[in-house]
Order: structure tokens, then sequence, then C-alpha cells
């Protein structure tokens, strides 16, 4: 019965918010809509003024953001030695055991990646980790060659990409919205409960920089480059590949195709669509060479879903069945589970769909589309057990929390603190070796 209204109540649920997304989207791509009052009451109803990024405003952001991973490593390194028992019984804390303290879970899988390659890397006779994607593990291997160290490899390319994802987060938002909203959405994306993941050694500091670098060359309509990044970005993360269609959002409300067909000049938008759209189409190639790492290694060009299915236990769903699943186990599972994985992930959703539901109307389509499908794709897995940390990458949520405490600096520092006091929880987990993954 729970599993059947979870259906039903999702179902009507997303069918709203995609009827009012599309219903703004055709009215801003120019159809004839003006007397009709729904259309109307769909519209925008907020303007923003943005500010240009400038090289100084970029190198403070660079610093702050450099600052804040330091501040990470420093309460890590605080919790290991005062808080952990296994590192309080070492007679010296080295620098060794202090890589080892963020090389945890996946970061195990990254750094063999790095080091043998997929095809060297076999557990149990088999290949069981073609379920990564290899843009942070060749990216490792890169550095390998300057920092002898695999794991401070590791910590190199997450530091540098989360620092440079910032400027190119917090330019996106500046340009759009002004210098308030980011440096809200910035702290707020910083200090997330499991924002620590952006220090460790997982792809999710990478797949952030390339993410943001992504959504500022679609604002600034550098499709090209845009197309370029989404190849890397979908080469990192399979979610990658919604840069692509975050850029065609973008690209038809810009150049209105309704209107054109309308007015009889619909061939000048498939010339555009041509010269320009199908720079973004090179997003495909990304999830190619991913694709075509299978078929080289076990001659399927998808056989990481088997392993997804039967080793990982990670089938794709309905987001309703996903969330019937968190609910179980919320009921079921031990206490630590429920603390560190299955609470924070039920509560993260229920709070990014009611962030998309106030976005609806107050923001650009690009946005709330990319929340839209990234938290669908996310939470439409069974055994959904890193949830938390996913959504350290949706984006957009954060600038949508950041805009709705404008003129509330109470409300956004109530946030903020709690964040802080959820980060400390979750960052104990973490070095405590919990199920914080």
């Amino acid at each position: 019965m729970r599993e059947r209204l979870l259906f039903v109540g999702m179902t009507f649920f997303l069918l709203v918010i995609v009827v009012v997304w599309f219903t703004r989207f055709f009215d801003e791509m120019g159809a004839e809509t003006s007397e009709n009052r729904f259309v109307r009451w769909c519209r925008c109803k907020r303007t923003y003024h943005g500010e240009n990024l400038t090289f100084d405003i970029a190198v403070k952001v660079f610093l702050a953001a450099l600052l804040i991973r330091f501040i990470f490593y420093l309460a890590g390194l605080l919790i290991c030695t005062q808080f952990v028992e296994y590192y309080k019984e070492l007679e010296k804390f080295t620098f060794q055991d202090f890589l080892g303290s963020w090389k945890r879970w996946d970061s195990t899988h990254y750094i063999n990646l790095a080091q043998k390659g997929y095809e060297g890397y076999i557990e149990d006779g088999q290949h069981l980790f073609l379920v990564f994607f290899p843009l942070y593990p060749w990216t490792i291997r890169i550095v390998q060659a300057f920092i002898s160290n695999w794991e401070a490899a590791g910590l190199f390319v997450s530091i540098l990409a989360f620092s440079a994802g910032s400027v190119f987060f917090y330019g996106t938002i500046l340009e759009e919205y002004g210098k308030e909203i980011a440096k809200r959405s910035l702290a707020l994306l910083s200090f997330y409960p499991f924002s620590f993941f952006f220090g460790g050694i997982m792809s999710e500091s990478l797949f952030f920089c390339l993410l943001s670098a992504g959504f500022f060359c679609i604002r600034r309509h550098k499709w090209l480059a845009a197309g370029i990044i989404g190849a890397f970005c979908s080469m990192c993360r399979i979610q990658g590949i919604l840069l692509m269609g975050v850029g065609f959002v973008e690209l038809f409300v810009t150049y209105r195709p309704v209107e054109c067909l309308r007015r009889k000049k619909f061939v000048e938008f498939i010339q555009v669509l041509f010269k320009k759209g199908s720079f973004l189409l090179l997003a495909l190639l990304g999830c190619m060479v991913y694709l075509g790492i299978n078929k080289s290694v076990e001659g399927d060009w998808f056989r990481f879903q088997f392993y997804q299915r039967e080793h990982w236990y990670h089938a794709t769903t309905f987001v309703s069945k996903s969330i019937d699943e968190i609910l179980y186990y919320i009921a079921n599972a031990e206490f630590l589970m429920k603390k560190y994985v299955w609470i924070p992930e039920l509560l993260i959703f229920i709070i990014t769909m009611l962030l998309l539901l106030y976005s609806l109307r107050r923001h650009p389509l690009r946005y709330s589309a990319f929340l839209f499908v990234y938290t669908i794709v996310n939470y439409s897995v069974t055994f959904l057990i890193s949830g938390g940390r996913y959504m350290a990458c949706a984006l957009t949520a954060f600038l949508f929390l950041a805009e709705g405490t404008t003129g509330r600096k109470i409300l956004y520092y109530i946030i903020l603190i709690l964040f802080l006091c959820l980060t400390g929880v979750y960052l104990h987990g973490f070095m405590s070796g919990q199920q914080v993954l």
C-alpha cells in the first residue's frame, strides 16, 4: 500500500513540475500564449542583475576555496588525533597517516585504477571496477608523474579541481544574480554536510569543476567550449551528459524556435542549431569513451550494467521505489546506517524537491531543468548508499537556497550554522570509518 501511494503521489508531483516547466519553456521559445492565464502565472516572476567576473575576483575565490579545503583537512586531522582510537594509539602521526585517513571507500578503487588500469584491476577474477568512470583515475595517473605518492596526487587533483570549480561556480552566479547570492551559494555548497568529499580521493571535486565550467560557458553562450567540457564531464560521471541538455535548453530559449516557425524563419533557427548546437553533442564523446573501455576490456559495451546490478546491487528503478526502499531501511536498518545514510538521503530529497518547486517561477529554466533531472537520475537506483555525496554536485540547489535567503540574513546564518554542525557529525563519522560513503 505504501509503495502504491508513493508511486501515485510521486508521479503526480513530478507531473506538476513537468507541466509548469514546459509551459514556461514553450512560452520562452516564442509561443503566442500571452492571453492564457496559466501561462502568465508560470512566467518568471523575478529579474536579477549580475556583475562581471574579473581576474581579481577569480583569484580571491580560488584562494578562499583553497583555504576552505585546508580547514577541512585540519578538522580531519584534529578528529583523527583526538577522537579516532586507531590514530590515537599511534606513537607518531605521519603524513602517510594523514593521507590514509582520506583513503576510504571508493578512494581505494580510484587509486588502484590509476595504478593498474581497467584491465589490470581484477577482483575475484572479474573487472568489477568497470563501474567507475575513467577521467579521475586518468588525471591522478598524469599528476602522479610529478607527485610520486599516489594518494597525495589524488588529493592534489581534488584540491585544485575544487578551487578552480569554485571560481566557475561563483562566476556563473555572480554574472546572473550578483555578489550577495554568489557568496551565499558558494558558502552553502562549501559547508554542505557532505562537502568534505570534495577534498577526498574521489571524483566529486573534478565533476564539480567540470559542471561549473560547463554552466559558465553555457551562460556566456560559448557553445564549443561547453561541448568540449561536456565531453570531459561525461567521462567523469554519467550525469555529466546533463550539460548537453542544459545547453540545449539555453540555446532554444535564446533563439526561440517556436517564434521562428511562426514567422517563417525556421530555416534560420536550423542553421543556428547546426552551427552552434552541434557543438553541444560533443558531450556524447565522453560516454562513448567509457563504453569503449567496457568493450575493450570485456567485449561488451554495456558490461558495467551487469556489475552494477550483480555486485554493487544498483538497478535502475522509478524514483518512488527508491524512496520506498529508503523508508524501509529507516525503519529496519541499524542505527548508524540510519544516521549516516538513510535519514540524510530522505531529508535531502524532500528539501531538494521543495527547492525545485520554489524555483520554477523564479529562475532561468536551465537551472531548474538540471536540478530536476540530476536529482531524479540519482534517486532512481536501488540500494542508494551514497546519495548525500552525489547531491553535493546538485549545484543549482545551493543557488536556489541562497536566493531564497535574500533579505533574510538570520535564516541564512541559521542554515549555514546547521550545515557546519552536520558537517562535523558526518566528517567525524567518515574519519571514524563509519558508513559515510
